[in-house]
């Protein structure tokens, strides 16, 4: 099994719109999917055909002492999604928990486990951080972007030499000169970590959110469906051919 998380320092930066399309566009191409939604904030799942964020999730099956597969949802693009849920009195959980559960998971060697994480230095976005095969870190084109480069420096040196990484920025606006120079900054800091693709700001992402749907798939032709498609494309080849092993369904 291959895992992909997508991370940031930063909120509001589309962590959740970078999982949920790459998790729907991986399904597309035959890649069995678990997208795994790591984050309080409860989510991903509307973009994924729910119409409101569930109230359950894996969070009350593991306080519960159940098993947090028991959680699961699919919907009818084939993606199987682990939603947060509602917790009023959420608990931390132990170092190399998520990586565990990843493995009880048994998941198809042909899979890909999508995580959407909270932000840095969430306890559970550094497990997603530490046991992903592919870590993308999200930025938007803004100037607090240009400050993380800094800081990401401290989470690069915890990875381990076989995990990748690269960098996807959100919100790219031609039309505006501050995000037009931001742009160009955060390029020069990148260079080649950059992803080829970024995300344009683009009206039919909500939109498409709004009907419980990806961009690609309530508007085909939009710049946010062109871009979204190149960035998972990017990310299936990044991910590599799946390991050797059993074969099968989620």
């Amino acid at each position: 099994m291959r895992c992909l998380a997508f991370v940031s320092p930063l909120g509001g930066v589309g962590r959740t719109t970078l999982a949920a399309h790459c998790a729907t566009l991986l399904a597309a191409s035959g890649t069995p999917v678990l997208a795994f939604d790591l984050s309080p904030q409860n989510t991903l799942g509307l973009h994924l055909g729910l119409s409101a964020p569930p109230e359950q999730g894996w969070q009350a099956a593991v306080r519960d002492g159940g098993w947090l597969g028991e959680a699961a949802l699919e919907n009818s693009a084939g993606v199987r999604l682990l939603p947060h849920g509602t917790l009023a009195h959420r608990t931390s959980q132990p170092q190399g928990w998520l990586a565990e559960q990843l493995a009880l998971l048994d998941l198809p060697t042909d899979g890909v486990a999508v995580l959407d994480t909270p932000t840095l230095p969430a306890p559970m976005a550094q497990q997603a951080l530490l046991c992903a095969d592919l870590v993308v870190l999200v930025l938007d084109v803004s100037p607090r972007a240009v400050h993380v480069h800094a800081t990401w420096q401290s989470w690069i040196g915890r990875l381990q030499p076989t995990q990748r990484w690269a960098v996807a920025l959100n919100g790219v606006d031609p039309r505006s000169a501050i995000r037009r120079g931001t742009l160009a900054r955060l390029r020069a800091q990148w260079g080649e970590r950059l992803l080829p693709y970024a995300l344009h700001q683009d009206e039919h992402v909500p939109q498409a959110q709004e009907r419980a749907l990806c961009v690609h798939q309530s508007m085909p032709q939009a710049q946010a469906a062109h871009d979204l498609q190149g960035i998972a494309a990017w990310v299936s080849e990044a991910l590599g051919p799946a390991p050797t092993g059993r074969q099968g369904a989620l």
